[in-house]
């Protein structure tokens, strides 16, 4: 006998991506694992797709500790594109514990991160927001 376990996804299409920086002006990215359906082995915000009647916010805080095991505290909103929601959040130093989606992480230097390169152009404008 053969067991069917059908999950049901209630992922909207609305995505909060969090530009976690730290005090020494660095971006948290978290690379993508190989066997994820899109953009596998890439560079990527923290955060995702929310869930049926989440808030942007309670999605945001959720989809960072899923993917960080980091707590982020007064989010601000930086910038939306389409449905990408993108919020700025300091780093206070909590271990970071990536998830099964990610591989690794790194935090970027403004110098590091390539405007050109998916997401890290949101990553530089919230650096120099930070700065201003």
């Amino acid at each position: 006998m053969k067991i069917r376990i059908n999950i049901v996804h209630n992922d909207t299409s609305t995505v909060a991506k969090a530009v976690i920086i730290d005090n020494k002006d660095r971006v948290l990215f978290l690379k993508r694992s190989n066997y994820m359906d899109k953009f596998a082995g890439e560079w990527d915000l923290p955060g995702g797709h929310l869930k049926g009647n989440e808030s942007l916010i309670v999605g945001l805080e959720r989809e960072v500790e899923e993917e960080t095991g980091l707590s982020v505290s007064e989010p601000k909103l930086i910038s939306v594109d389409d449905n990408l929601h993108f919020f700025y959040c300091n780093y206070d130093s909590q271990p970071v514990k990536i998830s099964h989606e990610h591989t690794e992480y790194r935090f970027f230097d403004k110098n590091d991160l390539d405007p050109s390169q998916k997401f890290q152009k949101i990553a530089i404008s919230a650096l120099e927001m930070r700065n201003d």
